[in-house]
């Protein structure tokens, strides 16, 4: 990483059209934001403006909860037991092994926390204050790599195998958020408009990148030969106060939409574009070198620790091979995620059927799915929902949003099978929301 804040100039623009499809409501609209509460079109709760206020009615208070984990060959037992700590089985191991053709992907992210969502009558939108408790983790690494770290290297006896091309990454963080939303009517067309920034009080990171690197084992193991190419930067481990920032950086959504009422829908939306940048307690590895190991453990590259080549017994010659450890500032880009929806109304707006593709700023990361709506009743709605990608073959999932005149509330899931069929199914997810109106 270079030294000092990296500045990162983000330009896009988006097209996100929606379609009124929400709750019939036989009150009188006393302001034009009236898309309803919902909007059913996203596979999960983590969109800031899938949700407005609601007719006659000036306040909402939204508390929810959003996690989905997903990979493209790890069981969610397997996933769990790496991210809680727990001993994962060895069959596990072993199963997870046998679907690794090329590469091992994982991912998974959390978001929970309130918003509170006022209209005002002036401006004719809403305005929106929110606070979440964010966590996200990736990592990318090829068979051997895993090979290695779940079966050691004696299998590699007078072999090089190969570890490149190695991505791990770790955000905690807090994020404020402020936004705005408003709705244009013109006479053939509906738009929408809306934007958000976030300040992001970041707890704790970690980011490893391997680039040309191998390994090479002795017949015997009398030796091992490493070239690596590598950058590892950390933030303090372990929580902080609320006023301590360890890390600090901004974020942005945005949300624009055209729809033709009642009748179909098109659109893009971009979320969590951003940067996070550490200056308080960092610590860095970075070199490109290659070492030789005679009678010693070789470190796990994949568990890099502010200590681990500091502990190590070694020469002056070898120990000057070794990543020397820093504490530069650096900076990273946030997660960014993208959403592109195709929406079509049916049986007079009681079936609504979506279409989608999602992106995440990963290696590799690609999502499609399809999405029906189906209103029971004007105040009650049923989804369910169906997908596939590149960190999941496939998703099955179910929504269900009851309402009453106050209150309503939301649960889902977009991947039931990994609840239902851990030790075999990779992926899983789980949503809840409560909200108020008055």
């Amino acid at each position: 990483m270079n030294r000092g804040l990296r500045v990162y100039c983000i330009l896009f623009c988006f097209l996100y059209v929606n379609i009124a499809f929400a709750f019939p409501d036989s009150t009188n609209h006393s302001h034009k934001v009236h898309a309803g509460i919902f909007d059913f079109s996203s596979p999960s709760l983590s969109n800031p403006f899938n949700e407005h206020i609601g007719d006659s009615a000036l306040n909402r208070i939204t508390i929810d909860f959003d996690y989905i984990t997903g990979s493209n060959t790890a069981p969610f037992q397997f996933a769990a037991g790496m991210l809680f700590g727990a001993q994962v089985k060895q069959k596990i191991i072993d199963r997870t092994h046998q679907r690794i053709r090329k590469q091992i992907r994982f991912y998974d992210q959390m978001k929970t926390g309130i918003v509170y969502r006022r209209y005002l009558k002036n401006f004719d939108g809403e305005v929106f204050l929110g606070y979440h408790h964010r966590q996200f983790r990736n990592l990318s690494a090829g068979k051997q790599a895993y090979e290695l770290v779940f079966y050691g290297n004696a299998q590699f006896e007078d072999k090089t195998i190969d570890l490149s091309n190695i991505r791990v990454q770790n955000f905690i963080y807090n994020q404020y958020s402020l936004g705005v939303f408003k709705e244009f009517q013109y006479p053939r067309l509906w738009m929408e408009f809306g934007v958000s920034l976030s300040f992001l009080q970041c707890a704790n990171h970690q980011q490893i990148f391997t680039r040309q690197s191998s390994l090479y084992t002795a017949p015997d193991g009398e030796y091992l030969d490493i070239q690596y190419d590598l950058t590892f930067n950390g933030a303090r481990e372990g929580a902080v106060g609320f006023y301590q920032l360890n890390g600090k950086g901004v974020s942005g959504d945005l949300h624009l939409a055209l729809k033709k009422p009642g009748n179909w829908r098109v659109g893009v939306d971009l979320r969590d574009v951003g940067h996070l940048y550490f200056r308080k307690a960092p610590y860095n590895y970075t070199a490109a070198n290659t070492v030789r190991f005679q009678g010693i453990v070789l470190p796990d590259l994949l568990k890099l620790s502010p200590g681990t080549f500091d502990t190590l017994n070694l020469d002056s010659a070898v120990r000057a091979n070794l990543p020397q450890r820093s504490n530069r500032e650096y900076g990273t880009m946030t997660p960014m995620q993208a959403q592109l929806v195709f929406s079509k109304s049916l049986l007079r707006s009681k079936l609504v059927l979506n279409a989608g593709l999602n992106y995440i700023l990963i290696p590799n990361y690609f999502f499609c799915f399809i999405k029906t709506n189906y209103f029971i009743r004007p105040d009650m709605v049923v989804s369910g929902t169906a997908g596939a990608g590149t960190y999941n073959m496939l998703h099955l999932g179910a929504e269900f949003t009851k309402q009453w005149k106050y209150f309503d509330i939301t649960f889902g899931s977009n991947n039931l099978p990994g609840f239902m069929a851990p030790a075999v199914i990779p992926g899983a997810s789980l949503y809840l929301r409560f909200g108020c109106r008055f």
